[in-house]
């Protein structure tokens, strides 16, 4: 019995070979070269109706030729001595979603090409076909060629947070741009681009809130729905979210994948992973859905928000109230900075009710799940008549520092646009605007006043504010308010000549100063470059390009109208920014780099002039 295996094995193999040498169309050369003449015959005659029609249909019929070309290689692969049998599982994920990909793009030229009128296609409508033309041969590609380099990319991601981070982040972002590029998502198909839902999709997931269009005006219920998702997915986190459903169904981790997940979210033990998960997703959509009840109640009173878009109605577009709240909910929480509204929060600008929910649910979401989970343990246990344990350091830093960064920009913004943009507003709604665009910069994105109406030195004072950030763990962006903290410790230590820097009663370790040096250097210097290269490519107002700038890095959403006006090189330039500050420059920084060797050495030591 122990032996017949290897017959089988054998037999396998021969079966392969065979079905190789027999099938040569099926090898990836002639369907890569096949494909290539197809390719360029279909972009050369695009939307013209009858041959567009007949390509498309022969695309359709090549399909069933394509899967059983995959299968055939990936038998040969997986038949051949050595293969691991872990190996499966990524190659049938990536199997299941290029399918997914190729006919949904199959899909779409179809809708294109049986919604369009006869004879007018319409230069968007070539564009789009165009555009689900190169992404299914790129699919295609992928699957044939490119899909070992795409597994041993996983694998290795699979073992290192840090890439981990930028491989999910990047999937979620293609992913999404496609999803908002298809007609079912637009209202309009003059407005699709795969550049603009790029941009969109990558403001979703990195919850940061810039805009190439108004999200009610140009998108569906389904788009606005795709939004709202990427959001969710964006600021949870797709391990996160990944290992809650894991959990939900009663499986279990595996030791490597529960150590990555442990580091990921700061977890001290692996018993914690699981709660710690837990709570996470069940916290975040309790607030949320709290959020939404009081949104409700808040947005009742205005009719206009139950309405379609109108123009002419700052108010319009959501279409229902209770989309309108759960929307806004979601979106203040995660800190991403979208609205439905046509006119975002600047006609509520007189309602506290409105403020002060939409400012909570953002300062609850700057503060972070570790601050979230010592502040709930402790009311527990208050509430129980225990005496609770003091506060950590990390908490007590993200709750001080948030306090002061929120008296400090209220105050500012108040005397600093007392007479400009506030102007016509009361004193007391100018105090209550000034409190919620504080609170704003934390990374969120949303506006009560219309930045563009602001001076020069608001918008400096938002770019400082934004560039800060929230804390650690959070949906915030920015360098983090616990980086800010150190640094100040660390200067504040220099110029009294101390020998180690403290906060709160606390000595800082070297390590924690030195990360929060590389941090804030690292930002600095990528938002000097983006900073750079947008001045070089964009007309616009100076002031208004370096606050386009940080809040795209910092991922707060804020702008002066700017983002509409981008140039495609600009937008493309915005959503790496984007990018790269949602996941952190060091995080970035980490996953390029090689793990590095201790050395068994020291080097001699030799000063340098600093000052």
């Amino acid at each position: 019995m122990l032996a017949q295996p290897a017959p089988v094995v054998a037999g396998v193999l021969a079966a392969t070979v065979r079905l190789r040498k027999r099938a040569v169309w099926m090898r990836s050369a002639p369907l890569l070269a096949g494909s290539t003449v197809l390719l360029g015959f279909d972009l050369a005659l695009a939307i013209t109706p009858r041959v567009s029609a007949a390509v498309t249909a022969l695309e359709t019929l090549l399909v069933p030729v394509w899967l059983a070309a995959v299968i055939a290689l990936d038998r040969a692969r997986t038949a051949r001595p050595g293969a691991r049998a872990e190996a499966r599982r990524p190659r049938l994920a990536l199997f299941l979603l290029a399918i997914i990909l190729l006919l949904a793009c199959i899909g779409e030229k179809w809708l294109l090409l049986l919604g369009q009128p006869a004879g007018d296609p319409g230069q968007r409508g070539v564009v789009l076909y165009r555009s689900y033309t190169v992404l299914a041969f790129l699919v295609a590609l992928v699957a044939l060629l490119g899909r070992r380099p795409l597994e041993r990319l996983l694998a290795t991601a699979a073992e290192h947070p840090a890439r981990l981070m930028v491989v999910s982040f990047g999937v979620a972002t293609l992913l999404g741009s496609f999803l908002l590029t298809l007609p079912q998502s637009l209202r309009d198909i003059a407005d699709a681009s795969f550049i603009d839902g790029l941009f969109m999709s990558a403001s979703a997931v990195c919850v940061t809130g810039l805009a190439v269009h108004s999200v009610a005006e140009t998108y569906t219920p389904f788009g606005q729905a795709v939004l709202l998702l990427l959001v969710q997915i964006g600021g949870l986190g797709i391990m996160v979210l990944s290992t809650f459903f894991a959990i939900v169904a009663g499986r279990r981790l595996r030791l490597r994948d529960a150590a990555v997940m442990a580091e990921m979210i700061d977890a001290d033990s692996f018993a914690r992973l699981r709660r710690n998960v837990a709570a996470i997703v069940l916290f975040t959509l309790g607030i949320e859905a709290v959020g939404a009840l009081a949104l409700l109640f808040s947005f009742l009173p205005y009719h206009q928000i139950a309405s379609g878009p109108v123009p002419g109605e700052p108010l319009s577009g959501a279409g229902d109230h209770l989309w309108a709240a759960v929307f806004h909910s979601v979106s203040a929480f995660c800190n991403a900075g979208f609205s439905l509204f046509g006119g975002g929060l600047v006609p509520l600008v007189a309602s506290p009710a409105v403020s002060g929910v939409v400012g909570t649910l953002v300062i609850l979401g700057s503060l972070g799940f570790p601050v979230h989970d010592e502040l709930l343990t402790r009311l527990r246990l208050r509430l129980r008549g225990e005496r609770s344990a003091r506060l950590s350091l990390h908490s007590r830093v993200v709750l001080l520092t948030t306090a002061v960064l929120l008296v400090v920009g209220a105050a500012s913004y108040l005397l600093l646009e007392w007479r400009r943009s506030m102007g016509e507003l009361s004193w007391p709604v100018k105090v209550l605007a000034s409190f919620f665009q504080s609170a704003m910069t934390r990374s969120a994105g949303l506006s009560t006043i219309d930045y563009s109406l602001m001076g020069p030195a608001a918008w400096m004072l938002t770019c400082i504010l934004m560039f800060i950030g929230g804390a650690p763990g959070s949906t915030g962006g920015g360098i983090k308010l616990t980086t800010f903290a150190a640094l100040f410790a660390a200067l504040r230590a220099e110029l009294r000549g101390e020998e180690v820097p403290h906060l709160l009663g606390r000595a800082l370790p070297a390590a924690t100063v030195r990360r929060a040096l590389g941090v804030a250097f690292l930002s600095m210097v990528l938002v000097s470059g983006f900073l750079l290269v947008l001045l070089a490519l964009e007309p616009h107002n100076p002031m208004g390009i370096a606050l386009e700038t940080v809040s795209a890095f910092a991922t707060a959403g804020l702008s002066a109208n700017v983002t509409p006006s981008l140039s495609a090189p600009g937008k493309l330039v915005i959503t790496l920014a984007m990018f790269i500050g949602r996941i952190g420059p060091l995080t970035l920084a980490l996953a390029l780099a090689n793990q590095g060797r201790t050395r068994s050495y020291r080097l001699p030591e030799e000063r340098v002039g600093i000052g």
